[in-house]
């Protein structure tokens, strides 16, 4: 009987080591990687402000100093070269002036003499238009300030219309069409009504080129 039993105890001992191998051999379940969730985190008001105090301020742009001296310089060229190019023009178109001012006596002005007076007039104003944008542009180059360019141009009509009356008063003048005036109270008005109608479309022309050089500056970009 101990043989027996000695003999099944050794059968069970060979089926273990067997068993061991079988397992090793079976295929082993490979566990799935866990998933990881990030909460996003909530910004805090402190935070955004203390961000907001660490960025630096932006400084104020710096605008050129004496603006008022150069749009008065300014006006005052353009009213003096606007003048020279009108006394000019009616000087080289003397014979013109002096027919027309014949006709106008006679209350016969043709056809052909007034549409060439009003071209000469018309490239005059042109003149003026170009002379008085240019110097907008260029005083906006310079002092920036838009209100200096309708201060230019202002001054720019007013010196225009103060130089070209005196040669209202001068007989040979070729531009006095109706005669030479007299200084009255009538004039004195007729006159400022002039000036106050030039300095207006001088200020709004000048306006208009300080604001187009002005346009991308810092002092009006981040208004």
């Amino acid at each position: 009987m101990e043989d027996v039993h000695q003999l099944h105890t050794a059968a069970k001992g060979a089926g273990r080591p067997a068993e061991q191998a079988g397992g090793l051999g079976a295929e082993v379940p490979v566990p799935e990687p866990e998933t990881v969730r990030v909460e996003p985190v909530q910004s805090t008001p402190g935070a955004s402000v203390r961000k907001e105090e660490a960025s630096p301020a932006r400084e104020p742009a710096r605008l050129p100093e004496r603006g008022t001296r150069y749009a008065l310089i300014s006006g005052l060229l353009m009213g003096v070269l606007v003048a020279l190019v009108t006394i000019v023009l009616v000087l080289v178109n003397a014979g013109l002036f002096n027919e027309a001012h014949r006709q106008v006596m006679r209350d016969a002005l043709t056809v052909r003499v007034a549409l060439l007076l009003a071209a000469i007039y018309g490239i005059t104003w042109l003149v003026a238009l170009i002379v008085s944008f240019i110097g907008g542009l260029i005083l906006g180059r310079i002092a920036v300030r838009r209100r200096l360019g309708f201060l230019a141009g202002a001054v720019g009509g007013i010196v225009y219309s103060l130089l070209l009356w005196p040669t209202s008063f001068i007989p040979a003048y070729p531009g006095n069409l109706t005669g030479t005036a007299t200084l009255d109270a009538g004039t004195a008005v007729l006159e400022v009504l002039w000036c106050l109608l030039w300095g207006l479309g001088g200020a709004l022309v000048c306006l208009a080129g300080t604001w187009v050089a002005s346009a991308r500056h810092p002092h009006y970009r981040d208004r």
